[in-house]
């Protein structure tokens, strides 16, 4: 799941992201999927976003943030292997004891999707290829430096092959112009009748260990 805003350029530091960083970034995750939940309170669309966050966080080796000068989360990075899966069920049922029925209703299909399309993504990949699970930007430049740190930790790690999958509210077309191939793309049977073509793309990056990283 992935999403790239792009405003003024500030620095980054990137850094480690630990359990204790939820709730600071939970205004960068919703602030990325805040639009889709307009008409909803604003706590259901923290609550949104903080499962996004919670659900994506299944290997705290292969996670970063980006914190500004500012002290402010601008970007984070999760990925995992294919069969990394996050503890969230607790999480999840305490969340949704707290909605209303159409705010649980709302919650139950976001959730149906994202199992949805990490099973697919998950379908084109090996054991040992790794997931770019979760990819939020709101300042240029951001991105980039996270992304290049990932990639550095790969190559130390000697990982060949990376997926990712994005989709049609998301900024996909900001992937094969930093090397990332489309493997696959299909329309969404959860969201197909609340939201008719509805489309999730799945990219692979192939790289070497010594590859250039102008």
């Amino acid at each position: 799941m992935t999403l790239i805003k792009h405003e003024e350029i500030i620095e980054m530091k990137i850094e480690k992201f630990t359990n204790d960083d939820f709730a600071k970034a939970v205004p960068l995750a919703a602030g990325a999927w805040g639009e889709f939940y307009a008409d909803e309170r604003q706590w259901f669309i923290d609550a949104v976003a903080e499962y996004i966050l919670r659900y994506n966080y299944s290997n705290p080796s292969l996670a970063l943030k980006a914190v500004g000068d500012d002290g402010v989360i601008h970007g984070v990075l999760f990925a995992n292997f294919h069969d990394d899966k996050a503890d969230v069920y607790q999480w999840r049922e305490n969340i949704e004891a707290q909605m209303t029925d159409h705010e649980r209703e709302r919650f139950r299909l976001l959730a149906d999707y994202m199992l949805e399309v990490d099973g697919k993504t998950v379908q084109c990949m090996n054991d040992g290829e790794v997931k770019l699970s979760l990819f939020i930007s709101n300042q240029k430049g951001c991105g980039k430096q996270l992304l290049q740190a990932m990639m550095d930790e790969f190559q130390r790690r000697d990982l060949r092959n990376l997926y990712l999958w994005t989709d049609t509210s998301c900024t996909h077309e900001y992937y094969p112009k930093h090397g990332f191939t489309l493997v696959g793309q299909f329309l969404s049977e959860v969201y197909d009748s609340y939201a008719p073509g509805y489309t999730t793309y799945i990219y692979r990056k192939e790289f070497r260990l010594n590859e250039n990283k102008a």
